[in-house]
């Protein structure tokens, strides 16, 4: 009984251990729901702020790769936000192509989501982007079909897919289609199962050890 008790404690501990790692999630993205203006001040006319590649303001967490963006407040004409205050059209004046890094677990599987809507004034029929990383993509494509509501009143679907961790990746939204309307993104996300901290390891490796000693201390007793 001695011994089922220790192997069956050890065995617990390590299985604790484990739990929580497989049953959460991080977060790796941020700023992806576009809360953040940083030093931008948004024009008071169209409750928004237009960054450019290249431009004297940043886009927080995001580089702006190609063309420009607007980041819109949710009380505006191109509202409400599918989560917060604003949202993002990936068309500013013209075609737009953001993107962000961030370190991932080589192998591990990882998802992204994200909301997606259309310019109600005036974007193209329809209104195309791509969302990706690496080879995986998704291509998001917004009609003028009613079903993205209208002015003051947008309406949200949502997407998702998954991809293999090299180590390091980069996630990307880029306009498919010129012109100064497009595809609109909200909570824009990347998520995979997190890493277990230095003292989970630890208790974990100590578990198995004690239930390797013990099983050692068995062997000896019974050859003796």
């Amino acid at each position: 009984m001695k011994l089922a008790s220790l192997i069956a404690a050890s065995a617990a501990a390590a299985t604790l251990a484990l739990a929580p790692c497989a049953a959460s999630a991080v977060e790796l993205l941020h700023n992806g729901s576009f809360e953040d203006f940083g030093a931008a001040t948004p024009d008071p006319g169209w409750m928004g702020y237009t960054y450019y590649n290249g431009g004297a303001v940043a886009l927080p967490d995001w580089a702006v790769e190609s063309g420009s963006v607007d980041v819109i407040w949710t009380g505006s004409p191109w509202g409400p936000a599918y989560d917060g205050t604003n949202s993002l059209d990936i068309n500013g004046w013209d075609a737009g192509t953001i993107a962000q890094s961030f370190d991932t677990v080589v192998g591990q599987l990882y998802t992204v989501s994200f909301a997606y809507s259309r310019n109600p004034a005036g974007a193209p029929n329809p209104a195309t982007a791509d969302v990706f990383v690496g080879s995986n993509i998704f291509h998001v494509t917004a009609a003028d079909d009613g079903t993205y509501g209208s002015q003051y009143n947008m309406a949200w679907k949502t997407g998702s897919f998954t991809f293999v961790g090299t180590g390091n990746d980069t996630l990307k939204l880029a306009a498919t289609v010129g012109g100064n309307g497009g595809v609109f993104f909200d909570d824009v996300s990347v998520s995979g199962a997190a890493v277990p901290e230095p003292a989970t390891w630890a208790l974990m490796i100590g578990g198995f050890g004690l239930m390797g000693a013990t099983l050692r201390r068995r062997r000896a007793a019974l050859a003796a």
